[in-house]
């Protein structure tokens, strides 16, 4: 929806689906929310005719009604805000609505909405294509691209990295930092595994697009198991070595072939080789998504394998996907293997309905006062067994796992592509004066870290300055720090235990309270929503002691978020004091406001 202007929705006779995501808040989603301003503030301003005989449209919305805060003032329909918005807005503006609008909560299963609207969007979109003179298209979108192969294979190394980019480091461009630190930092013994990671950014040329603050991520991009990169080509009847040229098929190519053409996918690096396309373009272990497994049953020789491919995408199959893709999370080595053997893709077929290997954001856990230019991250490395008892594991956390040099204390030559992404919201207050709350079991902590070290230089300066001043060092006073963690066990999995205990001794934390969940197997589980409520007091009173306290908290959305907001609102409403809030109910009002101040920023995932 980055693109929209480009499409001259005003101009030129159009049919167009919006597929519209509300995030926390009732916010659009960043890659809608350009798109949805502007069309807001024309309707606003009364431009009714704007997209009158030239748009016709049907929106989608995805939501979640996990992310909405105050439960008791918004309903299920609030998870959709954004989309309510933008539909509302293009009617006004003189669009045509050829559907009505779909509204999918992620909370009970985004198929249960999608499918019913697609299928009453399918007769009208026809409908409209016609109208719009787009007759031709087909149903089934034909493969985009053309792989033409080369006889020789690539002279360039298969780990050859791109040329250092003229412009700033982002995901486009990444920059290959040095990883110069891996530390286990869980128990040997645990079935969880922990790492912490430290990036070196200190030889980038373009160290200004590399500068971080404590909040901020950094986003890595990773690569496939090189496992199933091999049996995949070798499945594909491809050596990893073949270079290849990709092209946009002739139907999408434009008319006049010009030099403002962008190039077809634009995840796929050139010069392409099928190894290097293999392990860092596309998503090969992800839930395989109905388009591509439509797209592979038109390859099957066998029509039971085909048939089996279609209904999994079929309305009718939807127990079957949920139960066999969405469960089961089959690579696609799997898909070609034992699901439907007989299918045999080619290459262009598969890149084009593969979606891109994503980034992977980790949160920053190093201030730069105290290590500049060497963030740091902490993480969980992922594995589970599926249902049916696949072994399944992250393709991030598992390729940094195996690419830097194993053991409880190592460092590593591994090189990682990396990019930096700014916080807007999550950052600590700029004023040491300022109270703060930091919540953050597991991983969850670990901005904490980076907030704590920023608190701790910005102390050391507020005293050296009194010292030069001539004023005691005990004119400073911080306001106060609490900090709320949570793990299995003290011996297990307590993450910077050494730092964060030395920073409660100094002051630069004024309350650190732990919850372990199985330090004792004889007692009930304990976690940080429990610690919440056994220190009531002192919690309401660090939120309402001043008008610019804040409240963070980071880690796991399914639970843990949910149930430290509901602690937050009880404790509130029974120790706040706070004239008007005599309830839960009153106190998730006041949080929502807090919210929109930016004084109650929550990270979860």
């Amino acid at each position: 929806m980055d693109d929209f202007k480009s499409c001259d929705l005003d101009e030129t006779p159009a049919v167009a689906i919006f597929v519209v995501e509300t995030v926390e808040n009732a916010q659009p989603a960043e890659a809608a929310g350009t798109c949805l301003r502007f069309y807001n503030r024309k309707r606003k301003s009364g431009e009714s005719t704007l997209l009158r005989g030239t748009l016709s449209y049907a929106v989608l919305g995805l939501g979640d009604t996990n992310l909405l805060l105050d439960r008791q003032t918004t309903t299920a329909k609030d998870c959709n805000q954004a989309a309510q918005t933008l539909d509302s807005a293009l009617h006004s503006l003189g669009a045509t609505r050829i559907a009505q609008r779909g509204e999918a909560n992620d909370a009970v299963g985004l198929d249960e909405a999608v499918e019913p609207w697609c299928e009453t969007l399918w007769p009208a979109l026809g409908e409209a294509i016609a109208q719009a003179d787009l007759v031709g298209v087909p149903a089934l979108p034909a493969c985009r691209v053309v792989v033409s192969m080369h006889a020789t294979r690539a002279t360039r190394p298969l780990d050859e990295d791109d040329a250092p980019c003229d412009g700033p480091h982002t995901a486009e461009s990444p920059y290959l930092a040095p990883v110069t630190r891996s530390k286990l930092m869980t128990d040997p013994a645990s079935d969880r595994r922990v790492l912490h990671l430290e990036f070196d950014l200190t030889a980038a040329k373009r160290a200004a697009s590399l500068a971080y603050e404590p909040g901020d991520s950094i986003g890595v991009l990773p690569r496939n198991d090189p496992e199933l990169v091999s049996e995949l080509a070798s499945r594909l009847g491809l050596s990893l070595e073949s270079s290849f040229d990709l092209t946009w098929a002739s139907e999408h190519a434009s008319a006049n072939q010009n030099q403002n053409q962008p190039p077809p996918l634009p995840n796929v690096r050139r010069p392409c080789v099928v190894g290097d396309v293999l392990s860092r373009s596309v998503d090969i272990t992800s839930v395989p998504r109905k388009s591509l497994l439509r797209a592979l049953a038109e390859a099957c020789a066998e029509s039971e394998d085909r048939l089996k491919l279609l209904y999994l995408c079929s309305r009718g199959g939807r127990d079957a996907y949920k139960r066999e893709m969405v469960e089961e999370a089959p690579t696609l080595v799997d898909l070609l293997t034992t699901i439907a053997p007989s299918c045999a893709p080619d290459l262009a077929t598969l890149l084009d309905a593969l979606t891109p290997l994503q980034p992977r954001m980790y949160s920053i856990t190093t201030a730069p006062e105290a290590h500049p230019g060497k963030p740091a991250v902490a993480f969980s490395v992922v594995s589970f067994q599926t249902p049916q008892g696949a072994a399944r594991r992250g393709v991030a956390t598992h390729w940094l796992d195996r690419s830097t040099t194993r053991g409880a204390d190592a460092s590593s030559s591994f090189r990682c592509p990396v990019f930096i992404k700014r916080s807007i919201a999550f950052r600590p207050p700029e004023d040491l004066s300022t109270p703060m709350l930091m919540i953050g079991p597991g991983t969850g902590v670990a901005p904490f870290r980076g907030f704590l070290q920023r608190r701790a230089a910005m102390i050391d300066a507020a005293k050296k300055k009194a010292a030069r001043d001539g004023e005691a060092a005990d004119v400073v006073a911080p306001g106060d720090a609490f900090l709320f963690f949570g793990c299995r066990a003290p011996t297990e999995d307590f993450l910077y235990r050494d730092e964060f205990e030395a920073f409660a001794a100094d002051g630069t934390l004024t309350k650190l309270v732990t919850a372990f969940s199985r330090e004792n197997p004889d007692q009930p589980k304990v976690y940080v929503q429990h610690k919440i409520r056994e220190h009531a007091a002192a919690v309401a009173a660090l939120i309402v002691s001043s008008d610019d306290a804040r409240v963070y908290v980071c880690g796991d959305g399914g639970g843990m978020a949910k149930d430290v907001h509901a602690a937050l609102c009880e404790v509130i409403a029974s120790h706040g004091g706070v004239e008007g809030v005599t309830c839960a109910e009153d106190a998730g009002k006041m949080l929502a406001e807090m919210t929109k101040a930016g004084r109650y920023v929550r990270d979860i995932w």
